[in-house]
């Protein structure tokens, strides 16, 4: 089977960002390189294609209803670390959100409402009046609250070690004030202590569809983050380094960008190789060094000469480098010919799996077609 004679495919045109994008190479052994190829990946929750805009409100705010355990034995520095988590928890959401190309406009409001609820429990949902009165406020397709949210820390671990040697010490202390020493008697002043912990975040959202009168999505979920830290001496790590305010904040913002995700068509990059070696036909090494500084039009000109030459191995591993020129291209169907032609003609294995890999991505592209109006 000739170069020449396959069709040409589909090309990828339902996401033309994808072209200018640089494709980065490294080395990666004696007869392949690396290359990192931009993919957009469809939303593992598709709230509905006719969605573009978003208002995200907050209403985890303790209410007189949410009980006497959130509101009367919460102190002011809990409120003010779950105010602050909470909102990480928004930004997170809402920057994740905007780097979507599926999404022309993320307002974040300055909605504060109140819930009902205990922290951690899901509340009964907004009424359409509110919910319709919202998105023409914000003239939004949906609105995205924030419905529930609690924190948590617990340290895990911790000890102190050496300053001379970083080994563990034992700590001993008299109870008067005096130094803290190992059981040995040994000062631990000059020590350095470890100390780790771990941040968990239990939060809820609801997207709230006015057209549809319906909840496009409802979802729940804990999301947990280790934190380490040392210092010396003994009083700055429960002075300061263990800063769990820091850990939950960070852990919040971490957690609404998981939500984000969820429901986000996102820009990753997959990892591909090319062959770099294919004996001494002076086209298919032409064709490395093109694609070697991105000039991918031109190596796939080189390779498409060397896949007609008579030694299987370099006919085979021109193959395999014209399926990865067309999926840069954007062309899958065409990727996948040759990724196909590759293996079944010249037995170059590892075509096989590049083949099944185009496969996923064909039908990963249009699912994410369908989350597009």
């Amino acid at each position: 089977m000739k170069s020449k004679s396959l069709a040409g495919g589909r090309k990828e045109k339902i996401f033309p960002v994808a072209a200018l994008l640089l494709v980065s190479i490294i080395l990666s052994g004696a007869c392949t390189r690396n290359v990192y190829v931009p993919v957009l990946m469809p939303a593992p929750v598709d709230i509905g294609a006719h969605i573009q805009t978003v208002a995200v409100v907050d209403r985890t705010t303790p209410g007189e209803g949410a009980g006497s355990k959130q509101g009367e034995s919460q102190s002011a520095r809990q409120s003010s670390l779950h105010r602050e988590a909470s909102q990480k928890a928004v930004e997170g959401l809402v920057r994740t959100l905007e780097v979507s190309p599926k999404y022309t406009a993320v307002t974040r409001t300055a909605e504060r409402l109140t819930t009902p609820a205990e922290k951690g429990s899901w509340p009964p949902p907004l009424s359409w009046t509110e919910i319709e009165s919202l998105a023409e406020r914000y003239d939004s397709d949906v609105v995205l609250v924030l419905e529930t949210f609690d924190t948590d820390f617990m340290i895990t671990d911790g000890g102190i070690m050496s300053a001379s040697t970083g080994t563990p010490r034992s700590v001993s202390n008299a109870g008067d004030g005096s130094r803290s020493r190992d059981r040995g008697g040994s000062d631990l002043s000059g020590s350095r202590v470890r100390a780790g912990g771990m941040a968990g975040i239990k939060l809820g959202f609801r997207v709230y569809d006015p057209v549809n009168r319906s909840i496009a999505d409802e979802f729940m979920f804990n999301h947990y983050a280790r934190w380490e830290a040392q210092g010396n001496p003994l009083q700055m790590v429960v002075g300061g380094i263990i800063d769990h305010r820091m850990a939950v904040i960070d852990a919040s913002y971490e957690s609404g960008a998981i939500y984000g995700e969820r429901i986000s068509p996102l820009w990753i990059t997959l990892e591909r190789d090319f062959f770099t070696k294919g004996g001494r036909n002076t086209d298919f090494n032409t064709g490395v060094r093109r694609a070697t500084v991105n000039d991918w039009e031109g190596a796939r000109q080189a390779w498409n000469i060397s896949a007609d030459d008579p030694k299987r191995k370099t006919a085979g591993r021109s193959a395999y480098n014209l399926a990865l020129m067309h999926e840069i291209d954007g062309d899958l169907d065409l990727a996948l010919e040759w990724a196909r032609y590759s293996y079944s003609d010249y037995r170059i294995r590892r075509a096989r799996d590049y083949a099944q890999r185009l496969e996923v991505r064909i039908r990963e592209r249009q699912i994410a077609g369908e989350q597009f109006r």
